[in-house]
């Protein structure tokens, strides 16, 4: 059996290199046949048929096959040399390859140069080099400023591959957009543009997730998490809690011993916002009796002092950031010297909210109490012999007592936090002494808020022209309102009030950026000037809320054919008619 089979294969080569010969000697003309078909269809899909190639009423019982690129072609394709029909002998991938051509001889000598190519069909889906990534952009960046981001790509071509780009999530206030362009490779580039002022102060990272979209129907996408870092500037000075600061401390006070403490915030981060403090030496204590901590701002006594020498130091404290060009602010520091005696009267100060901090509601009402002082003085038997009075919070706040031992300070007028949102008080215990002996305590009493103020829009009527063809989800106008309040209660959420006669439904808005876009198909014919109540309201309980009206016009698109009246007109007229009448209309 083995001796037979090679001798059919020795036979069968021999006539080959028969037929091939008389090719090569110009006594046939060979016949050209150009077949495709789309990638990715199952093993055994029928290609064509050789005999398509021959001459026209020509047949053949038997075709010899030749590799005519010099590579087997058995694995992909499955040719049967009895019959000429080609069939896929696997599944065929265009990106692995996408032309076979092989030559096909019958036995009468007659060739056949087969050429198949393999169409693109949309099996890939754009994809980007990473699935996340990070760039750092400065604050204040201006806009228009392009940062380039690595391309996705696609293995299919022309229409199927990448075609455009979208920030599907994370753009909030749309401060960035994207660009793109094609380059001579083929391969669509993209940028990152800054669209709008960025300020890490208020959003320090966006989140965004850029999609890419090829050209196939249905389209395939890819997407991107690129995470964008605002990266600080040293745009913000130091703050101080307070800008006058006051100290009494007694001549016998041990040097080395610490006065008070002052306080200031940097919004910046890093080094940007590190806050240093010092004493300005030029305008203030040349002779070094107080230091301060440059770090934490605890001033300290340096020297020794004298009452009957000097009876007020004042100093001037600045206070700067850690930036290479940094920002410097003043505070000013009153230190009153009393002279020595043997006791001062003391205070001991209660607040009375909830939390026992000293905070008062802004709905509180005029004889509502803030704060509990009990004084003493043990140098005296009696405890009237103290007098305590209040200053500062601008005439809100006032002190009573029923028997000088127990002062109260109570709410004096009413109070509203969106005017002012805390006060300095001064509480001051003075004694019968000669020379008096005087004992005081200053804190702020901060204002909390209530939900009296209802969200204001910028403007009570917005008026926007869209065309009247436009796809679901384009954006139409943003609104704005706001709200004085505090925490929920200043929290503003946006809706759309339903009204079926003004189409409000053709409408929705985004809850919490106030972004109106399309929700349906609009049609100028239905209305051409469609009108939408939008409600902000506010977190408050209950809430408060207002309303602005939206006026939008459609611009009318040509989506409507004529109709004539009716579709048979028939018509009588006299002869003689005059030329020019009227006879029908």
């Amino acid at each position: 059996m083995w001796v037979f089979w090679r001798l059919r294969m020795l036979l069968v080569l021999c006539v080959v290199v028969e037929l091939l010969t008389v090719m090569v000697g110009g006594e046939g003309t060979p016949g050209i046949l150009e077949l495709q078909l789309d990638e990715e269809q199952p093993a055994g899909t029928i290609v064509g048929d050789i005999s398509a190639g021959l001459l026209p009423g020509a047949t053949a019982s038997l075709y010899f096959i030749s590799d005519h690129e010099g590579t087997s072609i058995s694995s992909d394709l499955h040719i049967d040399e009895t019959t000429g029909i080609i069939k896929t002998a696997r599944r065929l991938d265009r990106e692995e390859r996408d032309h076979y051509s092989f030559i096909a001889v019958t036995m009468t000598g007659f060739t056949v140069k087969v050429s198949i190519t393999v169409n693109d069909i949309n099996d890939h889906a754009p994809a980007f080099p990473k699935k996340s990534a990070t760039l750092k952009i400065p604050e204040q960046t201006a806009v228009g400023t392009k940062f380039s981001l690595e391309p996705a790509t696609d293995a299919d071509k022309d229409q199927l591959t990448v075609q455009g780009y979208q920030i599907k999530e994370g753009n909030v206030g749309q401060v960035f957009r994207l660009e793109t362009k094609r380059a001579a490779n083929k391969v669509l580039y993209l940028d990152l543009v800054v669209n709008g002022v960025l300020d890490r102060e208020k959003r320090s990272s966006y989140s965004l997730v850029v999609e890419a979209f090829d050209g196939g129907s249905p389209r395939k996408t890819g997407q991107m998490t690129l995470d964008v870092l605002v990266q600080d500037i040293n745009d913000h000075a130091p703050i101080f809690n307070q800008s006058r600061y006051n100290a009494i401390i007694s001549e016998s006070l041990p040097q080395g011993s610490n006065i008070l403490q002052v306080f200031a915030t940097d919004a910046d981060e890093g080094d940007n916002g590190l806050v240093l403090y010092e004493i300005n030496r030029r305008q203030s204590d040349p002779d070094r009796y107080f230091v301060i901590d440059p770090r934490s701002g605890i001033i300290t006594l340096n020297k020794l002092l004298d009452y009957e020498m000097r009876k007020v130091h004042e100093l001037v404290v600045q206070a700067r950031d850690n930036a290479s060009h940094p920002e410097i602010t003043n505070a000013f520091v009153t230190i009153h010297v009393r002279d020595y005696n043997d006791n001062q009267p003391t205070m001991t100060i209660i607040f009375l909210s909830e939390d026992g901090s000293p905070q008062i509601s802004e709905g509180a009402q005029p004889g509502q109490y803030v704060a509990r002082i009990s004084v003493s003085d043990p140098d005296y038997g009696e405890y009237s012999n103290v007098n305590v009075s209040l200053e500062g919070g601008d005439g809100k706040f006032a002190l009573t007592t029923k028997d000088s031992i127990i002062y109260l300070i109570y709410v004096d007028q009413t109070l509203d936090r969106e005017e002012r949102d805390s006060y300095e008080l001064r509480v001051m215990a003075t004694d019968s002494g000669t020379p008096p002996l005087r004992a005081e305590s200053s804190f702020t009493i901060h204002v909390t808020d209530v939900n009296d103020n209802p969200p204001l829009f910028d403007q009570q009527a917005y008026k926007q022209t869209i065309p009247e063809v436009v796809y679901p989800g384009s954006f139409v106008l943003q609104v704005t309102a706001r709200d004085k309040d505090q925490g929920p209660n200043g929290d503003v959420r946006y809706s759309i009030l339903p009204d079926k006669k003004t189409h409000a439904s053709w409408f929705t808005i985004d809850p919490v950026t106030g972004i109106i876009t399309t929700a349906t198909k609009l049609d100028y014919e239905t209305d051409p000037k469609p009108k939408i109540k939008v409600v902000a309201t506010d977190g408050g309980r209950p809430p408060l809320s207002s309303t602005a009206l939206v006026e939008i016009d459609l611009q009318d698109s040509n989506d409507n054919e004529p109709v004539f009246g009716s579709s048979f007109y028939n018509v009588s007229i006299k002869e003689n008619t005059s030329a020019g009448t009227c006879f029908l209309e």
